[in-house]
């Protein structure tokens, strides 16, 4: 395994790079009813999907299922048990949009349940030609799972706006970046969660489980995602 990161060519992209400084604590964008945002959308492919667990009765947060990474899922075990109360870990399709924030002059996230995210996607694509021009007003509307999010375009700046706006000039979203926010957790995590949530581990995980327990979850391993 080398030290080096980059090599010639590679090194050079690397150098000139413009890169993000994530904030975990601002990183994403959660809205109250009414409440709203002015965005630049850097590109119209600056989103992904991704298949996520989450259990609100069980307490346990919204998070990726590590299944894609090649890694054995304990929520997908756990909703394949056959034990009613915890099917409805199974895993969900989940959509993940980057958004430059022109106010915190800083790269978000907002992270969508499928129907929330159907709007989201059709005004990227209808306003694609004028990404470049145009920012946006992203509003929720609504509680619960009565609950929408709208693109509105603005169609004009003031002035000190506009350069807050061109402050993204040039930026773009890597792939890596998704995957850094959305802190997947580790099996070990995953079983402590279970454990806590009241989930029999010593008979489905007895083999990972010892005397003292899993590894416990780091609170900062925790990110407050909506479910």
């Amino acid at each position: 395994m080398s030290i080096v990161t980059a090599r010639g060519k590679a090194a050079k992209e690397s150098m000139t790079k413009k890169s993000f400084n994530i904030d975990f604590k601002k990183v994403y964008i959660r809205l109250k009813d009414g409440d709203s945002v002015r965005v630049r959308l850097l590109s119209p492919e600056d989103y992904v999907e991704y298949l996520a667990h989450g259990s609100y009765q069980h307490g346990i947060y919204t998070q990726p299922c590590i299944e894609p990474a090649d890694h054995k899922c304990a929520h997908c075990d756990a909703s394949k048990t056959g034990l009613e109360e915890y099917q409805g870990l199974r895993a969900r399709k989940r959509y993940l949009f980057a958004m430059a924030d022109i106010d915190e002059g800083s790269i978000r996230v907002f992270d969508g349940t499928r129907g929330q995210s159907q709007n989201i996607i059709e005004s990227i694509e209808q306003y694609k030609e004028d990404l470049h021009d145009l920012a946006f007003v992203f509003k929720r509307t609504g509680t619960k799972v009565d609950t929408s999010f709208t693109l509105n375009p603005i169609i004009k700046l003031k002035p000190e706006d506009r350069e807050k706006f061109r402050r993204f000039d040039e930026m773009t979203v890597e792939e890596d970046f998704y995957d850094t926010v959305l802190q997947p957790r580790t099996r070990k995590q995953q079983i402590d969660e279970l454990e806590k949530a009241g989930f029999p581990v010593d008979k489905y995980f007895s083999d990972e489980v010892t005397e003292d327990g899993v590894k416990p979850i780091e609170a900062d391993d925790t990110p407050e995602n909506v479910f």
